[in-house]
């Protein structure tokens, strides 16, 4: 049976961030930084499907719905929630590590919400690393949002670095980190690392959408540019020619 042409939306399987102190907090995907793809990519007619390494059902991060989050607006994080809750898939993610050749072929681009979860197992898994070489030698495009890049970072155990090495990209930045409940106990900073490994780091004021597009490798800063970050993955998508099948719920 041949497969349906999809985008996928790659998630992190993490329940728990170890801290530099040797403390723990619980972890997991960011909300708006899914919902606000999602929705988007929907909206456009692109099929989606869900992914996380193992297949584990992903687990969604509190923080991200706490109405403290948005100032209160209780009114966002009930929206929120609602719309995770209507994901049925998230409850039963295609397992990232057993992804098919079949299911490569019909893979037309790779969009990577960020939360914490991403710095500790999207950065170090081996399949998220061939699953980014795959895009790049097939031209596929990858968006990756606020700590979502952390998943640039993978690699197999081999030699080679991140195929997208030297790359404009952005990400949650050190200032933001800074100001966050964890400022001085992150495992590592995600714009530091990014700079050591050989990737080109541009970041803008704190807490402002801010988008970088350089070849097939498209980054969003933070929660705020979601939607920014997600039209241009839509008009790059479009702009390849990508058939997008039948529209999808995720």
């Amino acid at each position: 049976m041949t497969t349906p042409p999809f985008v996928l939306v790659l998630l992190s399987a993490a329940r728990q961030l170890y801290l530099n102190d040797g403390t723990e907090v619980v972890t997991g995907f960011w909300a708006e930084e899914l919902v606000v793809p999602c929705q988007i990519l929907r909206k456009a007619g692109w099929r989606l499907q869900i992914a996380t390494p193992g297949g584990v059902t992903p687990q969604v991060d509190a923080d991200s719905l706490d109405p403290a989050t948005f100032g209160g607006n209780r009114e966002k994080v009930s929206t929120l929630k609602t719309a995770i809750e209507q994901m049925t898939h998230l409850r039963t993610p295609i397992d990232l590590d057993i992804l098919s050749t079949a299911s490569l072929e019909a893979l037309l681009g790779v969009f990577i919400p960020g939360g914490n979860g991403p710095l500790v197992d999207l950065c170090q898994a081996a399949s998220v690393d061939r699953l980014l070489r795959h895009c790049r030698s097939t031209g596929k495009p990858v968006a990756t949002l606020c700590h979502g890049a952390a998943a640039l970072l993978a690699t197999s155990g081999r030699a080679e670095r991140s195929p997208f090495i030297g790359q404009r990209v952005t990400c949650f930045s050190a200032a933001e980190e800074s100001a966050t409940a964890l400022a001085g106990r992150w495992p590592y900073t995600l714009e530091e690392r990014l700079r050591q490994e050989g990737f080109q780091v541009r970041v803008a004021a704190p807490w402002q959408s801010h988008i970088i597009r350089d070849d097939l490798l498209l980054s969003g800063q933070n929660p705020a540019s979601a939607t920014a970050l997600s039209h241009a993955f839509v008009q790059r998508l479009s702009s390849l020619g990508a058939h997008r099948g039948k529209p999808h719920e995720c």
